[in-house]
C-alpha cells in the first residue's frame, strides 16, 4: 500500500518528491481526482427546533463544468498524466469503475462529514482497501487524508452528534490536520484529554499523528512515516 496523507496537499511543498518516490517509475499515468468534499453544501435542520448536532447537509447548487478542475488537475495534466473527475454521488458502480483503472487516487480536503457520507454511498468501505492493496497511490488533503482512517471524529463528535464519524478504517491510526508549531504542546494536551473521554463512549485505542502544513503521513508498504517540515508530534 502506498499513501501519502496530508494536512494540506504536497504540490510546491517539500512532500512533492515523497509523492513521486511512491509512484516510482511508473509510465503513462492515470489519474482520479475525488473533490466531493469541496462540493457547495450547508448544513441545515431537517425540522424546525433541532439542535446543531442534528443538521445535515444540503448542496446549494449541482456541478459547474469546472468541477474537479483545480490546482491538482492542472498539475497532473503538466506532467502528462490523464486525469478523470470522480464524483462519488455518481451511480456507485460507475465510481468503481473509474477507480479501478487508474494508478493514482487524489482525494481533496473540505467538508470531512459531506466526503465520508458519499464515500459510503458509493460503497468505497467495500473496496478501496483492495485497490490500494494492488498498489494504487493514493494521495489526499485534510478530510481526503482522515477519510482512510478508523474515526474522524476526534475533536467534535458526541453521542448527540447525528453525522457519522467511523471512517474507511484502511489506516490503524487517525489525523489531526492543520496544527501551528506554536501549539502543538497544548494540542497535544487537548486531544490527549479528547481521546480519553471518547474511550469512555466507543473504542478509540489509535495512535493520533498531529499534521502541520506541509506535512504528511507516507504509507509505504509496513513503512509509517510522519514526514515534512517543523516539529513532529503523535499521541
Amino acid at each position: 500500500m502506498k499513501l501519502l496523507l496530508t494536512s494540506s496537499g504536497f504540490i510546491g511543498s517539500t512532500l512533492e518528491k515523497d509523492f513521486w518516490e511512491l509512484v516510482g517509475d511508473r509510465k503513462n499515468l492515470k489519474v482520479a481526482i475525488i473533490p466531493n468534499a469541496t462540493d457547495p453544501i450547508e448544513w441545515v435542520a431537517e425540522k424546525e427546533g433541532d439542535p446543531v448536532s442534528a443538521y445535515v447537509a444540503r448542496l446549494t447548487r449541482g456541478n459547474d463544468v469546472n468541477y474537479g478542475k483545480g490546482k491538482d488537475y492542472d498539475y497532473f495534466k503538466s506532467k502528462g498524466c490523464e486525469v478523470v473527475i470522480v464524483d462519488l454521488k455518481e451511480d456507485s458502480a460507475e465510481v468503481r469503475r473509474k477507480l479501478e483503472s487508474v494508478d493514482i487516487i487524489d482525494v481533496w480536503g473540505g467538508d470531512g462529514n459531506w466526503l465520508l457520507d458519499w464515500a459510503k454511498n458509493a460503497k468505497l468501505d467495500t473496496y478501496l482497501k483492495e485497490i490500494l492493496d494492488k498498489g494504487v497511490v493514493y494521495v489526499g488533503a485534510s478530510a481526503g487524508s482522515c477519510l482512510l482512517t478508523p474515526d474522524i471524529g476526534l475533536g467534535w463528535w458526541t453521542p448527540e452528534w447525528k453525522s457519522d464519524h467511523i471512517g474507511l478504517g484502511v489506516v490503524d491510526f487517525t489525523i489531526a490536520p492543520h496544527q501551528k508549531e506554536s501549539e502543538l504542546a497544548e494540542k497535544v494536551q487537548k486531544y490527549t484529554e479528547q481521546r480519553k473521554q471518547l474511550q469512555t463512549i466507543i473504542d478509540f485505542p489509535w495512535k493520533i499523528y498531529l499534521l502541520q502544513d506541509d506535512q504528511a503521513i507516507k504509507v509505504d508498504g509496513d513503512t509509517v512515516e510522519h514526514i515534512g517540515e517543523g516539529e513532529r508530534r503523535s499521541i
